[in-house]
């Protein structure tokens, strides 16, 4: 009889949950129908949880937790098997949105950026298993089954075609698979229950940034949204259907999830309340797509450091992180960089690896102007300590409104590299080339005073996709202030375009090359913002012709109009094509020896921002010229 009502609530809860992005709450029912005990010590978590919260009052002090971690990877067919360096990437954005190290995190809201937290939570995979043995935190288990699914949580068994979770009461185990039922993801909320399901589980589609991921969840916030659970946080919009409560006081108060990327404010004033910010949709614990969610807040903040504490204690204290543990290190194969699990790899770097394992080499111009809200492809950035780097930011930038830059100025980690790596570049067949660029930067400190101290920007250039590097340019204190005063005691944001300068950076030692990786390198010493915008890697005049474009466009600036002036008979018959700064032609042309000597193009229908103006002779020759556009 038990057994057939055990059925009955299973298949009920089945069949009352449709297909969504998480399935915790459908998880947590079928545990709660097989194991009655589970239900009851649910059921006093959040009391709990409150008068844990209330007779410990968190002030932040730095203490990180670092939590153990397992991944368990069950693969059927050889896309599943997914690679090291897809669970590596999850690692990293696991690390940067409970450190709210997230690059996106400049997207949230300002109404909600006082109360965005660092939970001060990381993860790392465990580098000794539960025999005490050195691990690299992965399994890896084939399996006869073509998918899991959720009714079973097969993948959590060895006997049924899974792997057997280690201890949970020490690592975080997430098993990775092929789901069944449309499901991206789901969690175990914690208790005082000895749960033997414990941990979570995310489709191998869906876990971490490169490799087999696919769009919209391919930014690794599923594990995110499903760790969250794990360290007991409900959804926004709270359990027991619309309005319900989530058990945190700083969430807004929520009708129900929301999908997609909703614009902000998003549903102004929803279950009767007077909150005209809306819903909190970029909250990873909604269900918006990934590039849509950046934030947890403090109260959720408090709430996960509460379930470590009461339901999850040995995560405060071990060594299964900090043990002899290997090394990663990789090696190309086939195209991927794949860790040999045995510190021996070739490369010590991953995106050094993938640089030179995927060595395919992109011709100039290559023009960045930082637009976007997120890094461009291609673009790399090394972050060892996992803390402040470089971010798109929207409060400067020169003849525009976003850059490039990293905050020093509240970066305590005097002597640390953050590096910013350019794809991989093609110098062949050029006669000569430059590195133009645009910076910005201020000391804090009067550089007058005994101590002197200064951020320092270093450009180095590797020749063969990474594996070597050399300085080519470095400028650090008075030489790197573009500002006067040469120093402002507050955190330094350019005003106006007097704030920046311009470098040119002569590359001919390097043509006839293609393997060209440029890096931009900032050590921090905890003084002042760093800004970088316009980084133009371009074949530079080097004849009569060439420098004579230089007078023949104009004017630049300009607000509404460029004039191209024909000055000599080499560009009698040409064509003319004008592209933005991601390539695509705007305007094009031909002229020929005919037509008046001045020719004037309407700007106005044109977005503000970066352009060049190319011109084609009739033998096949190139010049171009960039200009900057104001509205």
């Amino acid at each position: 009889m038990k057994k057939l009502t055990l059925a009955i609530l299973i298949t009920s809860s089945i069949f009352g949950y449709s297909q969504e992005r998480c399935s915790t709450d459908m998880y947590t029912d079928l545990l709660e129908a097989k194991y009655p005990e589970y239900a009851v010590q649910r059921q006093k978590v959040n009391s709990q949880t409150q008068k844990w919260i209330k007779n410990n009052p968190i002030i932040s002090n730095k203490a990180i937790i670092t939590i153990p971690v397992v991944v368990h990877i069950v693969w059927n067919t050889a896309t599943e098997n997914i690679s090291d360096a897809q669970i590596f990437s999850q690692m990293d954005v696991l690390n940067a949105d409970f450190r709210r190290a997230n690059l996106d995190a400049i997207n949230t809201p300002s109404v909600w950026q006082s109360i965005s937290a660092d939970t001060e939570i990381e993860f790392c995979l465990a580098t000794i298993d539960p025999n005490g043995i050195s691990s690299n935190g992965i399994t890896r288990t084939q399996t006869n089954q073509t998918s899991f699914s959720i009714n079973t949580s097969d993948m959590k068994s060895t006997s049924n075609g899974g792997i057997d979770p280690w201890p949970k009461d020490d690592y975080l185990n997430i098993w990775v698979c092929d789901l069944s039922g449309g499901i991206l993801g789901y969690a175990t909320p914690p208790s005082g229950f000895n749960n033997p399901n414990d941990g979570v589980v995310v489709g191998y589609k869906y876990f971490g940034t490169i490799g087999a991921v696919q769009a919209p969840y391919n930014k690794g916030r599923t594990s995110t949204h499903e760790v969250g659970h794990w360290l007991n946080l409900d959804h926004v919009w709270g359990n027991g259907g619309n309005c319900g409560n989530d058990n945190v006081s700083d969430t807004p108060t929520q009708e129900e999830e929301n999908y997609s990327c909703p614009s902000f404010p998003h549903n102004p004033n929803s279950c009767g309340t007077s909150n005209v910010s809306g819903d909190m949709f970029m909250n990873y614990m909604d269900y918006t797509n990934d590039a849509c969610m950046n934030m947890f807040t403090l109260g959720q903040k408090t709430r996960m450091t509460a379930a470590i504490n009461q339901y999850r204690p040995n995560l405060l204290n071990h060594n299964l992180c900090s043990g002899s543990g290997i090394t990663p290190s990789w090696n190309c194969i086939n195209g991927s960089c794949i860790d040999p699990a045995n510190g021996n790899g070739t490369y010590s770097n991953y995106n050094v690896c993938v640089n030179s394992c995927n060595c395919v080499p992109i011709s100039l111009p290559l023009f960045e102007d930082f637009q976007s809200n997120s890094l461009p492809a291609n673009w790399n950035i090394e972050n060892n300590d996992s803390d402040k780097t470089w971010e798109i930011t929207n409060t400067a930038g020169y003849n525009s409104t976003k850059s490039l830059y990293i905050n020093n100025a509240d970066y305590s980690a005097n002597g640390e590299y953050d590096d910013l790596i350019s794809p991989t570049l093609d110098f062949t067949s050029l006669s000569s080339v430059s590195l133009e660029f645009d910076y910005a930067y201020s000391l804090w400190t009067d550089p007058t005073l005994s101590q002197v101290w200064s951020d320092t920007l270093i450009i180095l250039l590797s020749s063969d996709c990474g594996l070597s590097w050399q300085n080519i340019w470095e400028k650090t204190s008075l030489d790197l202030v573009t500002t006067t005063p040469i120093f402002n005691e507050f955190t330094w944001t350019p005003s106006s375009n007097n704030d920046w300068s311009s470098e040119v950076i002569n590359l001919n030692a390097y043509i006839n090359q293609d393997d060209i990786l440029i890096k931009f390198r900032n050590v921090n010493q905890y003084e002042n913002n760093l800004y970088l915008d316009n980084i133009n890697i371009k074949s530079s005049p080097n004849s009569v012709e060439e420098l004579m474009i230089e007078h023949m466009i104009y004017p630049n600036p300009t607000n509404s109009h460029i004039n191209i002036e024909i000055t000599s008979s080499k560009f009698n018959d040409i064509e003319l094509y004008v592209s933005n700064s991601i390539g695509q032609t705007v305007y094009s042309e031909t002229i020929n020896s005919n037509r008046e000597r001045i020719i004037t193009i309407n700007l106005n229908d044109f977005s503000e921002g970066i352009y060049f103006v190319n011109l084609i002779t009739s033998t096949g020759e190139l010049y171009t010229k960039k200009i900057s556009y104001l509205k």
